[in-house]
């Protein structure tokens, strides 16, 4: 398992390969969560619209998020952090 720390208002590229999901852990605050990918040149929400929870969502701070790769449209993803830093473990 690989793990990356997203400080607050910034991004990483996450490639989910053969992990089934991503674990995303707020640290010091509620973090503000979105999950984007690369589609046609542009980044869009790589959430599915099935998937039950919006984009961006919302991680309580000393809380987690699993979000199963079963519920995006690509498992090479763009994370980012608003409000809070994240730990992102994959």
């Amino acid at each position: 398992m690989a793990t990356k720390t997203i400080n607050q208002d910034n991004t990483a590229d996450i490639d989910l390969g053969n992990s089934n999901s991503m674990t995303i852990t707020a640290v010091g605050g509620n973090a503000s969560v979105h999950v984007d990918y690369k589609l046609n040149g542009s980044y869009s929400s790589a959430i599915k619209g099935n998937a039950g929870y919006g984009n961006p969502f919302t991680v309580s701070a000393g809380h987690t998020k699993v979000v199963n790769k079963s519920d995006l449209e690509s498992e090479n993803v763009r994370v980012g952090a608003r409000n809070a830093n994240i730990k992102v473990t994959y």
